[in-house]
């Protein structure tokens, strides 16, 4: 697809693409940002390179794109209440989002997009490997995609961010801060989402139901429900569907959720990675 306005390169990857001759500092004109919004739904992540971003103007050109949602569980910067902090310091040794997930699966509204800023990064390691969920639900046996399409999850923040999940741990704690505590109600809570998702704007359908947000499947016990998962995510983190995103300061990443998978790889242990991240609300699965 030609653009008039913007220049789109897909050679990075099986999935997403680089977009060029854009400056998102600035307010954008419909035409440009018809064209980005195009762009993000035939690649499902969009990569832009040497933007100088104040929280404000991320917050700005995010809401290009819909309404702007706030993230429950860490305190945004004082800039703008849209946009969060995630800082991974030199002598920490977890890290944030380093699991294959979409972003808070498990609100009844769950973002349709993610746009991640870098503002410090290390010169190695600190990658992001993003998995194309619609190519992999499109290479499933008919049999196992009508499996799946029946079936429900249950989705929920409490394997992370509950009283026994990942981030109330001590060594979590004491590695990632109090910012990952707080909202002990909600992070307690459950919501139903179907495991195969449809998308709003595309039509197509993508694999929705991750480990680390999916508690189990509608009347199958954790552990059944374990072997499903297990075997979705080894099926679209093949080769064949994975795109690895090399940050550099500036860099801006833009993720469609409803159809794309990340995994922000902890490989950079004594080194600060410092990134903004902006969410923008979405429907309901479907």
């Amino acid at each position: 697809m030609s653009h008039a306005h913007i220049s789109v390169d897909n050679q990075i990857g099986p999935v997403g693409a680089v977009v060029s001759g854009v400056d998102l500092s600035q307010p954008l004109a419909r035409e440009v940002i018809q064209e980005i919004h195009s762009a993000w739904l035939q690649h499902h992540v969009l990569f832009f390179r040497d933007q100088d971003l104040s929280p404000t103007a991320q917050a700005r050109f995010a809401s290009y794109f819909g309404e702007l949602d706030q993230y429950p569980f860490m305190q945004p910067v004082d800039e703008s209440a849209f946009v969060i902090p995630i800082i991974k310091e030199a002598d920490a040794t977890m890290n944030f989002g380093g699991d294959w997930h979409t972003d808070t699966s498990y609100k009844a509204y769950p973002p349709k997009a993610t746009l991640l800023y870098a503002v410090e990064v290390p010169q190695e390691g600190g990658d992001t490997l993003f998995a194309d969920a619609t190519a992999a639900y499109a290479a499933l046996s008919p049999a196992m995609r009508a499996a799946l399409e029946s079936w429900q999850g249950i989705y929920s923040p409490k394997l992370v961010h509950g009283q026994s999940g990942d981030y109330k741990s001590v060594a979590a704690k004491q590695n990632l801060g109090d910012a990952y505590g707080g909202n002990a109600e909600f992070a307690e809570s459950e919501v139903e989402h179907p495991l195969i998702r449809t998308h709003e704007e595309t039509g197509n359908k993508s694999i929705y139901c991750s480990k680390p947000h999916t508690i189990n499947i509608k009347g199958w016990t954790r552990d059944e429900s374990l072997a499903i998962f297990r075997f979705l995510t080894k099926h679209l983190t093949k080769d064949e569907f994975v795109t690895r995103f090399k940050w550099q300061p500036g860099s801006l990443a833009m993720w469609d959720n409803r159809c794309m998978f990340h995994n922000a790889l902890n490989d950079y242990q004594g080194h600060r990675r410092h990134m903004h991240r902006v969410i923008v609300k979405g429907e309901r699965p479907q």
